[in-house]
């Protein structure tokens, strides 16, 4: 009984233990946290996403690993054993889910590029290696590996509404960055790396190749150099491309080889260069040496790449930052010596050093991203590029002066100097000598040889402020040992006075080096700087008063407001004065008078400022005072009543006394206003209600002054308000060609009534556009419709040669915007209109503004589809030149010029000149203004293409242009053109006259009033529009004879022919070429 219980009793310890060691590791176990596993969510919309953060990384597990599935959508989950391919006790292993939230089978693809620069780090780096040695899921088949030469690639395959967990294990020994991508995505990204790729070492052959070429042409050690780096460069990237893997079958240790050789052939080529460049080889022997010895151990670095890639990359890589800071303490130890190599040098290291810190940050993991590698990689090819373009400016250097010449050459080449009006400066930098020849001591009336002494000599005759810069030029020189010259200098004539020299000199060869010697011309160059100082002032100050203008005033009120940011005290005022009734002034005593009168104010009002304070001239008739500091009230308002009474104060012309008035506008800085020129014309606005409210009167600017409206604003609300609600119409006037009377083209013109104001001079509301930046939309506006409108008509009366087209005028305000040209592009391939059938018409005024940037953008307008006309040609500069270097196609001839060919002996040459000149140049000439069957025979006698006009017909809406390219159609169908159909139901025996009947019979036509519409028209029945059948006759109520060009912008009304019937008063035909 005591055995069976003992047994008994130590059967129930047993028990108990186990149950309390049960017990124990249960509250073990959650107490150690464990590691949840989220699913990654895969939608139709997730093409690339890194997985490498969305998963957890089990590191040195073995060969086998028990983990828990992550929950499905009906959060249950259970544990999966994953075991290695490859049999080891430190296996790393990475698991991840994802989870299909579609209805269809999703296809992604696991990748892990077998390098990557991010993170590859300085210490035995890891180069080109497997990443992943299999992948395992929960259930099912594993997933399939694809054949890559750059990344471990797997296939995975996800069921809708399935989650799987997936476990890889990996071959390296830290966490690779996995990628989660669609194959379409991945096959994408590998296209763009691929053009990148042949981008990059297209750029680097062809460096390589011309650095080589110019080697074997000039042999100078610095191309081989700078050839070498190229062609390490080159390696290195078909190495990185997988170029190599292309040609060769290569495995991954290979290309770890390779990439390690590659980057120590990079350290010593750079190094090599630095040797060749610096002209090491002329240092003292011992430098030399330490850089022989430098040399020769990165050559060794290269070598020993075969036996041990990764330790030699260690080596290269840290190598790069011994030459980042030994070639830097070379170059600026050289370049504070102003060696000429060194200093053109510094761009090009300053380059590779931000290339080495940027590359050294991706190394080290702390610049990441899909751009970095891209970046590093151009940023070497820059760096090439630039290694390129610095050694190649010593390329062909030129030898001495007459080195080689006979004396009989050398006075040859003295009278050619000596006749272009430039002299021989000379230098001797052992003999302190300076030598120039006779000729500039002539100009200045200096004996001869009294230039040509000791540099101390000749440094007495330089201005003061220029001997110190001259003396320095010259040690420069002898520190370098050579090289170029270029200086300004002033040299004083007997009386006192000076003149501007320019020297130009270079160092002349000798076998010697320590005998320096430097030879180059001067020319006297004071026109040139006076000229360029007036233009300078010119530009930025008024001719009559010297007063600073419109823009430097804003620029100085800019500075001041900038100034004021953030200061306690209140900011710079402005007083805007404008002259009352000066235009009377003007008109009754002339112009002379009147800008004394405005020279006696602009002195008066100098009198009342401070130093610190601005006077400016910014109108015909207006000027504005800055105080650039706060003043208090008090005195603000006694200088305004000072400003006012120095005005009123009588002048005395031609014996009488003339007294002005004027009033003033007074504006504060507070923040609130947009800049200068909100602050400037609060000044204005309160000028207008002190103009408002009588003459000789000064307000203050008050806020709610900004709800006022004077004409001008009200003119601007209402046009944009127009253009809004798509109330500017547009016009069309048929162009004519001439040879075969069939229509051509025509030309848009806009048109508009003020609601109020009733009609408008075009002078009265495009400045207000153009200020108010309308000018833009009403330009735009004008484009879209006429583009469209043209593309409407191409469908009515096709033609496969010679299209219908559209001239549109063009303001400075929309040429030099930065969206012209794509604003081009965009309508053209909108409304797809073929190329040509969108011409562009550009005043002469307009191109001479700016010629360098109007050149720029006129090629590129042409380049967009568009084609150019130069308007308005023979009234402005009418400069020849600019026909050679503007890209126009089309020539318009001003009516001015028309009209005054009949009547002026010279005219019919000058028009046959210009269409003769058009013709020889390969341009279109299109003659406007025409209006009787004589200005036609005329025109075609002497060979003009294209011409318009009233005699072809009046601006008409696009539902006339409409009807009349159907009734043309018709016309064409029956084999009859519907101009030359019109043509010849009315011709006259005179269009069968020859050129020089023409001619001679042009000067005796007579010419009638001017009609109603500004323009002159003739009696004779060929003055009727051959499209009058289309539309009634307009009414031509007497209006004052239009003294002005002959421009349908500045004609008057038009009847309205819109798309309704209800009538309405004659509107203005504005034309675009006035804004």
């Amino acid at each position: 009984m005591k055995g069976r219980g003992r047994g008994t009793f130590g059967k129930m310890a047993r028990a108990v233990a186990w149950i309390c060691l049960s017990a124990f590791l249960a509250v073990a176990s959650m107490a150690v946290p464990t590691l949840a596993l989220d699913p990654v969510i895969i939608g139709q919309g997730v093409e690339h996403i890194e997985i490498s953060k969305l998963g957890v990384f089990y590191e040195g597990r073995g060969e086998r690993i028990s983990v828990e599935t992550a929950p499905d959508a009906s959060e249950a989950s259970s544990r999966v054993e994953f075991r290695a391919k490859v049999a080891s006790a430190n296996t790393n292993w990475f698991v991840f889910a994802i989870r299909n939230t579609t209805s269809q089978q999703i296809e992604r693809w696991v990748t892990a590029d077998r390098y990557s620069l991010i993170g590859s780090r300085f210490s035995l780096p890891e180069l080109d290696s497997k990443k992943i040695e299999s992948i395992s899921r929960s259930y099912g088949f594993p997933p399939e590996q694809i054949r890559n030469d750059k990344a471990d690639i797997f296939k995975i395959l996800v069921e809708p509404g399935q989650t799987v967990t997936y476990g890889i294990e990996l071959a390296a020994g830290r966490l690779p960055r996995l990628y989660l991508t669609t194959p379409l995505a991945y096959e994408q990204r590998d296209r763009d790396r691929a053009f990148f790729a042949g981008s990059m070492l297209g750029i680097v052959c062809v460096i390589g190749i011309a650095l080589t070429a110019v080697f074997v042409a000039n042999h100078r050690p610095i191309f081989p150099a700078a050839a070498l780096v190229a062609w390490s460069v080159l390696a290195y990237l078909c190495v990185d491309f997988g170029f190599w893997n292309k040609l060769f079958t290569l495995r991954a240790d290979d290309s770890a080889v390779y990439r390690a050789a590659c980057e120590a052939a990079i350290a010593a080529s750079l190094v090599i260069f630095l040797f060749a460049y610096l002209r090491v080889s002329q240092w003292h022997g011992f430098l030399r040496a330490l850089f022989g010895l430098w040399i020769l151990a990165q050559v060794g670095l290269v070598v020993g790449t075969v036996l041990e890639p990764r330790l030699m990359a260690t080596a290269a890589r840290l190598s790069f930052g011994v030459i980042a800071s030994l070639g830097t303490l070379a170059i600026v130890s050289l370049a504070v010596r102003f060696q000429d190599r060194a200093l053109s040098l510094m761009p090009t290291w300053l380059f590779l050093l931000v290339w080495m810190f940027g590359a050294t940050m991706a190394v080290n993991g702390r610049l990441t991203g899909d751009a970095v590698v891209p970046g590093v990689t151009a940023g070497l090819v820059i760096l090439v590029v630039l290694i390129g373009f610095t050694v190649t400016q010593f390329a062909f250097r030129a030898g001495g002066l007459g080195h080689d010449s006979t004396p009989d050459q050398l006075r040859t080449i003295s009278a050619a100097v000596e006749g272009a009006g430039v002299a021989v400066w000379e230098w001797n930098a052992r003999r302190e000598e300076i030598k120039v020849s006779p000729f500039i001591e002539q100009e200045l009336g200096l004996a001869e040889g009294e230039l040509s002494r000791k540099v101390e000599d000749f440094t007495h005759h330089l201005h003061p402020a220029d001997r110190d810069k001259f003396n320095l030029m010259l040690w420069s020189l002898k520190e370098r040992s050579g090289g170029l010259l270029k200086i300004d200098f002033r040299l004083r004539k007997p009386d006192g006075t000076y003149r501007w020299f320019e020297l130009e000199a270079a160092s002349v060869p000798h076998a010697d080096h320590r005998s320096l010697k430097c030879a180059g011309l001067m020319r006297d160059v004071t026109d040139a700087k006076r000229a360029h100082e007036r233009l300078m002032h010119d530009a930025v100050h008024d001719s009559l008063t010297n007063l600073p203008n419109r823009e430097l005033f804003l620029d100085r009120l800019g500075m001041a407001l900038q100034r004021a940011e953030g200061e306690p005290e209140p900011g710079p005022i402005v007083l805007f004065i404008d002259l009352d009734r000066f235009k009377s002034v003007n008109s009754s005593f002339g112009l002379i008078v009147a800008d004394s009168m405005l020279l006696t104010i602009a002195r008066r009002l100098a009198r009342h400022l401070a130093p610190q304070d601005t006077l400016a001239r910014i109108g015909g008739d207006q000027f504005a005072i800055l105080l650039a500091k706060p003043v208090p009230a008090t005195e603000l308002a006694m200088l305004a009543e000072r400003v006012r009474r120095a005005i009123r104060s009588p002048m005395k012309i031609s014996g009488k006394d003339i007294v002005l008035t004027c009033s003033i506008g007074i504006a504060a800085a507070d923040g609130k206003q947009d800049g200068p020129h909100g602050l400037l014309s609060e000044a204005e606005a309160a000028m207008y209600r002190a103009k408002r409210a009588g003459s000789d009167r000064i307000e203050v600017f008050k806020p709610e002054m900004r709800g006022e409206r004077d004409d001008r604003i009200e003119i601007e609300s209402a046009l944009r308000r127009a253009l809004e609600r798509r109330q500017i119409k547009i016009h069309y006037q048929p162009i004519i060609r001439f040879p075969t009377e069939d229509l051509a083209g025509f030309e848009a013109l806009v048109r508009w009534q003020h609601p109020k104001l009733g009609l408008l001079n075009p002078s009265e509301f495009v400045p207000v556009a153009e200020q108010s930046d309308l000018i833009a939309r009403l330009g735009a506006h004008v484009l879209e419709r006429a583009s469209a409108d043209v593309a409407r008509w191409l469908k009515e009366l096709p033609r496969e040669e010679d299209p219908l087209f559209v001239s549109v005028n063009v303001s400075s305000r929309q040429l030099f915007r930065q969206d012209l040209v794509t604003e081009i592009k965009h309508i053209i391939g909108r409304d797809q209109a073929p190329k040509g059938s969108i011409r562009l018409e550009v005043t002469e005024s307009l191109v001479m503004e700016n010629p360098e940037k109007a050149a720029e953008i006129l090629t590129l307008l042409r380049q967009s589809g568009a084609r150019l006309a130069l308007d308005d040609f023979g009234v402005g500069y009418s400069s020849l030149s600019y026909l050679q270097r503007f890209p126009f196609d089309t020539i318009k001839i001003d009516r001015s010029l028309l009209r005054s060919a009949p009547d002026d002996r010279g005219g019919p040459l000058i028009v046959r000149s210009i269409v003769t000149l058009a013709r020889e140049l390969g341009k279109e000439v299109v003659a406007e203004g025409i209006e009787t069957q004589e200005d036609v025979v005329y025109l075609r006698a002497i060979g003009c293409e294209y011409g318009q006009g009233y005699y072809y017909g009046e601006p008409m809406t696009d539902r006339e242009v409409v009807e009349l390219l159907r009734v043309i159609r018709k016309e064409e169908q029956r084999g009859k053109g519907w101009f030359a159909v019109r043509r010849r139901k009315k011709a006259a025996p005179a269009e069968e006259a020859t050129q020089p009947q023409a001619e001679a019979a042009a000067p005796k036509r007579r010419r009638s009033p001017r009609a109603g519409n500004g323009t002159e028209r003739s009696s004779s029945p060929q003055a009727v529009s051959p499209i009058a059948p289309l539309r009634a006759p307009p009414p031509e109520p007497p209006v004052p004879p239009y003294h002005g060009a002959a421009d349908p912008i500045a004609d008057n009304a038009y009847p309205d022919d819109g798309h309704d019937d209800l009538p309405t008063p004659q509107l203005p035909l504005v034309e675009l070429d006035a804004v």
